[in-house]
């Protein structure tokens, strides 16, 4: 019976880490490389195959018109969650027939799960901020509504109408 339920629950996914091997912006969708290693009964260790056509979370709220959105790269880490439901009924508002239940076929990538963490989690820790990154620049937001833009090369500001600076002094070198 424990060998029975043990082989059941082999092929039960919940959550693994993995790598992006190719990413669609138009489609967001990402063939992924699960880090993790399947067990075979023997106690043999081997990769799991790539998944493909694996939607890719970036926080947003499309009746809100709310984004945050990066470049997607081939090696970037992520975690791989596998679904309790089908995706294709979310995707399509169809029914579907699938009984696709935490398979790897069944998973989405969220970006961002990384083996060594960035150093600005701690400056964002000490600082009570968010960061938003990019190369060596990067915006930090703070509790107060302070705002620091640190840029590392020429930087340019672009309005569609005008741009409005309010604060007691101003300062442009």
């Amino acid at each position: 019976m424990k060998n029975l339920i043990l082989d059941i629950v082999r092929d039960v996914h919940t959550a693994v880490p993995g790598k992006v091997v190719s990413f669609d912006p138009d489609k967001c969708e990402a063939t992924i490389q699960p880090t993790a290693k399947y067990r075979k009964p023997d106690g043999g260790l081997i990769d799991y195959p790539k998944i493909f056509g694996v939607p890719v979370y970036f926080p947003q709220s499309t009746l809100q018109k709310i984004s945050i959105v990066h470049h997607i790269k081939p090696g970037d880490e992520c975690l791989i969650l596998m679904l309790e439901q089908a995706l294709d009924q979310w995707r399509t508002g169809a029914e579907s027939a699938t009984e696709l239940r935490f398979d790897m076929q069944n998973a989405i990538a969220i970006p961002g799960l990384f083996a060594r963490p960035n150093p600005l989690v701690r400056r964002a820790h000490d600082n009570e901020s968010i960061i938003i990154q990019r190369e060596g620049s990067f915006i930090e937001m703070f509790g107060s509504g302070a705002v620091d833009l640190h840029a590392m090369g020429p930087m340019t500001i672009t309005s569609a109408a005008s741009i409005t600076m309010i604060a007691p002094t101003v300062n442009i070198n």
